[in-house]
């Protein structure tokens, strides 16, 4: 008996549908469920640490691992975001001073922050040659512009950070350093690609200095540099990035992010009110961009960041109602491709920290890691 066409084509649309629904049911419950990233957790915990925590009740909060340094990618950016609040409520920067673009995208290397730099320029309408320095910290924040971010430090350089981590509480978390070394460190048209060398840690970030500086104020050899990252094969593969970011990255521990945050909203007398509010203004941006944030959240704040392997995110949040405070730090590291890829795309497990703080409950945490 001959098959009709149609009949058979069908039965194969049919088919591929149902694969389709099933492969996507099953990426579904594996990854980006709730119940996925909390088996994640369970099931790696030796390389997630949680601070979460009802500000006005800090010691009976949930801390896992959260005294131990992991890499913070963007979320770092909280601790100049301190330093710039502080400066600004002494009267020694001037958050409306004229920035010229052109002194700002110095610091920018392109192809090396997920267009976050370009993201945070469009964002400010075309015809601009100027910004303020109010709105670096919003690009820095906001966009994660890691341009932003350098050349806040590079403004910062004059600050006692020792003195502003103990008058935050900080502990264990590093003294700001260059996103843009980082990166060149990583790979660059003079030296090549990162080797796994037997160099110390003050060694490799004396080659990052040398090598933003370079960038900066050579314009022949940042011009190199950008002629030479036009290839996409002259970036440096996600092993190497790994590895970079795990030995030489920006790190710092749950407990200390949340202790920014806490300073931030008036849970520490050695923070005067100015710079805590300069830092709410900056932080509360998932209410400003998306207004429909208000109608869950009085007060949301919030900084994350993402490296290869890596995830990290920091909140606080007051939800609308009877909900009291949370401040919530999950820092990820190690993540498998698989895992990394798809939350990195989905948000899934950020997802799963917004319900905590609609929920004002660190619970289901807990129980994930018993």
């Amino acid at each position: 008996m001959r098959l009709k066409p149609l009949p058979v084509i069908l039965a194969l649309i049919i088919g591929l549908f149902l694969f389709a629904v099933l492969f996507v049911g099953i990426s579904y419950f594996r990854y980006s469920s709730d119940g996925a990233v909390l088996n994640y957790i369970r099931g790696h915990r030796n390389d997630v640490a949680i601070a979460c925590l009802d500000p006005a009740e800090p010691d009976a909060g949930l801390y896992h691992n959260a005294d131990e340094a992991y890499p913070l990618a963007s979320t770092f950016k909280l601790v100049l975001l301190a330093a710039y609040a502080q400066e600004v409520a002494a009267g020694r920067m001037d958050p409306q001073e004229e920035i010229p673009l052109a002194e700002l995208d110095r610091y920018y290397l392109p192809g090396t922050d997920g267009e976050a730099h370009p993201q945070f320029l469009g964002s400010l309408g075309e015809g601009r040659e100027s910004l303020t320095l109010s709105e670096v910290a919003d690009g820095m924040i906001i966009y994660s512009s890691n341009a932003a971010a350098d050349y806040m430090g590079a403004r910062l350089q004059g600050i006692d950070f020792a003195d502003l981590y103990r008058r935050l509480g900080v502990e264990h978390t590093d003294l700001p350093f260059s996103y843009l070394g980082l990166y060149l460190f990583m790979t660059n048209h003079e030296t090549g690609l990162y080797a796994d060398e037997d160099i110390t840690l003050q060694e490799a970030r004396a080659e990052q200095q040398r090598l933003e500086k370079l960038f900066v104020t050579d314009a022949d050899w940042r011009a190199a540099e950008i002629d030479f990252l036009r290839s996409l094969s002259n970036f440096a593969p996600l092993e190497v990035q790994r590895a970079v970011v795990t030995k030489y990255g920006m790190a710092g521990s749950a407990r200390d992010l949340t202790q920014i945050m806490l300073a931030a909203y008036g849970y520490n007398d050695n923070v005067p009110a100015a710079a805590q509010e300069v830092m709410r203004r900056h932080l509360e941006w998932p209410i400003r961009l998306n207004p429909e944030n208000g109608k869950v959240f009085e007060a949301l704040a919030s900084k994350s960041g993402a490296w290869p392997g890596v995830l990290t995110s920091a909140w606080y949040a007051q939800p609308l109602g009877d909900g009291r405070p949370r401040v919530l730090s999950v820092l990820y590291r190690d993540l498998p491709d698989d895992f990394w890829n798809a939350w990195v795309v989905s948000f899934s497990h950020q997802k799963l920290e917004a319900g905590v703080l609609i929920r004002s409950d660190c619970s289901i945490l807990s129980q994930a890691l018993q």
